[in-house]
C-alpha cells in the first residue's frame, strides 16, 4: 500500500468515527491504557498507573460518569491534580472529542501549561500523536491557546482575560486553581460564572474545579465543597481494619524523623510504608451522600505517595516558629484545608487555634 493511500485510508477512518459511539472506557481505564508521562513534567515518566496513587481513580471516574454534573477537587499541593487534568483531556480527545475550555488564573499560566505540561502529553502519548497536527505545519489549527482536533478543539484561557472567555459555546469546562482567580474578569464579572454559561449549550456537559484553598469563608473551593459530596479518602489500619482518613489530628511524633498515624478505633501506631500498602482497598466516604450529582473530594498530603512525612512534619515546626502566614501557607497546600485568618491574632499559641479545619456541614 503506497503512502497516499495509507493517507486516504487514515482520513477516512478519523471521519467515520464521529458516526460510532467512542468505546465504553472511564477516564482512569483510558489513562493506564493510553496515557505516558512525559520525563520533563514528572520524577517518574513512562506508562501511567493509577494505582500508584489509587485515590486518582474515583475522582477521575466522577468526571466521565453521566450522572455526575460537576466535580470539585479541593486538594493540597503536590497530590497530582494537575495529572487528573490532563488525563480528562486526553481522554476526551481521543475518546468523546468536543469543545473543552482549561481556564487557568492568567493567561501566561495558560501559555505555560499549555507548552510545559499539555504538548509533552500531547507528543508522548501514542493515541494523541495524529490528533492535533504540529503548530508549524501550515492549516495546522494549532496555537499556544487554542488547539484543534478532529470532532473538538481546547482552548486554555485565562481568568483574568474578558477575551478569552468570549464565544465559543464549550461542553467540558476544566478550572484550575479556582482561588488564585481574581474577582471579576476586568469589568465583565465572576470569570467561573462567565465560563460556565458557554456550557449551557450541552446537556452532557462537565464541570470540573480544582484548587488548593485559601482563607476559610472566602475561599471558593471552599464553598464549592461544602455544597458537594464532601467525600475523604481513607484506607484500613494495618492492625484492626478500621478505615481512617489521613487526619493531622492522627499524625504523632517526638521526632519530625518518626511519625506515625494513630488508628482511630485501636490506637496502633503505624508509619506511611504500613499505611500506604493498603491503598489499593481505600476508599471515598462522602459526609453527604445524598449528593450524588455533585461530587466533592478533599485530599491533603499525607495522602500522596510522593510526599515524606518527615518533611511534612518539619514543615509544620518551621512555620509555627516562623510567622502565622507560614502555618496558614502549610494549612492550604500540606492539609488542603482553608485557613481560619483570626484578625488581630498576633502569637499562635496551639494547633487548634493555628489551623482552620474545613468541615462538611
Amino acid at each position: 500500500m503506497t503512502e497516499t493511500e495509507l493517507l486516504i485510508r487514515q482520513k477516512f477512518s478519523e471521519r467515520n468515527s464521529l458516526f460510532y459511539p467512542p468505546p465504553d472506557l472511564s477516564i482512569s481505564e483510558w489513562a493506564d491504557a493510553e496515557r505516558r508521562i512525559s520525563p520533563e513534567a514528572s520524577a517518574e515518566p513512562g506508562v501511567w498507573r493509577t494505582s500508584r496513587a489509587e485515590y486518582q481513580r474515583e475522582i477521575m471516574n466522577a468526571i466521565s460518569t453521566p450522572s455526575v454534573q460537576r466535580v470539585i477537587v479541593m486538594t493540597a499541593a503536590q497530590v497530582g491534580k494537575t495529572e487528573l487534568l490532563l488525563n480528562t483531556i486526553g481522554y476526551y480527545i481521543d475518546q468523546e472529542p468536543c469543545p473543552i475550555l482549561f481556564l487557568n488564573p492568567t493567561i501566561e499560566m495558560a501559555e505555560a501549561f499549555s507548552k510545559e505540561r499539555l504538548a509533552p502529553m500531547i507528543r508522548d502519548t501514542p493515541a494523541l500523536q495524529n490528533k492535533i497536527k504540529d503548530a508549524r505545519t501550515r492549516d495546522s489549527g494549532n496555537t499556544l491557546r487554542h488547539k484543534k482536533f478532529t470532532g473538538g478543539h481546547i482552548t486554555l484561557a485565562g481568568a483574568n482575560s474578558p477575551a478569552s472567555l468570549a464565544s465559543r459555546p464549550i461542553r467540558v469546562l476544566l478550572c484550575d486553581e479556582v482561588d488564585r482567580y481574581p474577582i471579576s474578569a476586568g469589568s465583565e464579572g465572576d470569570p467561573l460564572s462567565l465560563a460556565m454559561k458557554r456550557t449551557q449549550n450541552f446537556w452532557n456537559r462537565r464541570i470540573v474545579w480544582v484548587s488548593t484553598p485559601t482563607i476559610l469563608g472566602a475561599s471558593r473551593i471552599e464553598k464549592a465543597f461544602d455544597l458537594s459530596s464532601c467525600e475523604e479518602w481513607e484506607i484500613p489500619c494495618p492492625v484492626c481494619g478500621e478505615y481512617n482518613k489521613f487526619d493531622w489530628d492522627l499524625i504523632v511524633y517526638k521526632d519530625v524523623t518518626e511519625p506515625v498515624m494513630k488508628c482511630k478505633k485501636c490506637g496502633a501506631l503505624n508509619n506511611k510504608v504500613k499505611w500506604q500498602a493498603g491503598q489499593n482497598k481505600g476508599i471515598w466516604r462522602a459526609g453527604k451522600p445524598e449528593n450524588k450529582k455533585f461530587r466533592g473530594f478533599h485530599l491533603n498530603a499525607f495522602a500522596s505517595p510522593w510526599s515524606s512525612w518527615e518533611e511534612l512534619c518539619e514543615q509544620y515546626e518551621e512555620a509555627i516558629l516562623d510567622s502565622p502566614e507560614e502555618v496558614k501557607v502549610w494549612t492550604n497546600t500540606v492539609l488542603g484545608l482553608p485557613y481560619e485568618n483570626k484578625v488581630g491574632t498576633i502569637e499562635v499559641t496551639s494547633l487548634d487555634t493555628q489551623i482552620g479545619r474545613a468541615s462538611c456541614r
